[in-house]
């Protein structure tokens, strides 16, 4: 009876695991024209790095002494309600520390910005656009958090994070940030993954969040 018990316990937090990954599939699928979970993650960087859509491309390969580096403005690319003034695409290589560790590991953090100038309609179609993308993806996770800076001294910003279960870093973050000094303010979709076996993968197991 107890092995059954454990059993069903350990079957639900898959099944939860499961749940969280498939929201960040579907986030991905709908918004990145390049989708990691789509395909092997090397055909993925291949569809992304050539992608003949992306203007004012910059790449940094990964060395001993730095970590992967890529970004791109498309041309055409726009998957919002509103019209951006630009939409850029990025794939970075970023050090997290484990919890409770000094060990660090690296993830991959993919994001899309769109970016719109700081007038009273752009600033309430950005506002707009992030509360919708949380209330489409709040049911595919385990758990969401707000965090927010008001600070009219700072640059200002709000992000929801969503969460799996046993997963210490959200794999799926919608943020509004701005203005910046150039008088914009952005919409930012923020994927974090990391690489196995050649797949694409949540990120840092086993460490709750």
């Amino acid at each position: 009876m107890r092995k059954l018990y454990l059993s069903c316990i350990l079957v639900f937090f898959i099944s939860l695991i499961s749940f969280s990954q498939n929201g960040v599939a579907k986030a991905a699928h709908e918004y990145f024209r390049s989708d990691p979970f789509g395909s092997d993650f090397s055909a993925f960087l291949k569809h992304l790095l050539n992608d003949p859509t992306l203007a004012d491309k910059e790449l940094k390969k990964r060395t001993d002494t730095s970590l992967f580096y890529f970004r791109g403005n498309y041309t055409k690319h726009n998957p919002f309600f509103f019209k951006a003034k630009r939409v850029e695409i990025m794939l970075n290589e970023a050090e997290v520390k484990i919890k409770d560790s000094v060990a660090l590991d690296t993830i991959y953090l993919y994001q899309l910005a769109a970016y719109t100038d700081n007038t009273e309609t752009g600033t309430r179609e950005i506002k707009k656009e992030f509360e919708k993308i949380f209330r489409r993806y709040k049911g595919s996770f385990y758990k969401n958090t707000l965090t927010e800076n008001s600070s009219a001294e700072e640059l200002q910003w709000a992000t929801y994070n969503f969460f799996a279960p046993f997963y210490g870093i959200a794999p799926f973050a919608v943020s509004w940030i701005g203005p910046n000094d150039d008088k914009e303010i952005c919409l930012l979709l923020t994927i974090r993954i990391n690489s196995q076996n050649n797949k694409a993968v949540l990120p840092i197991p086993f460490n709750a969040p």
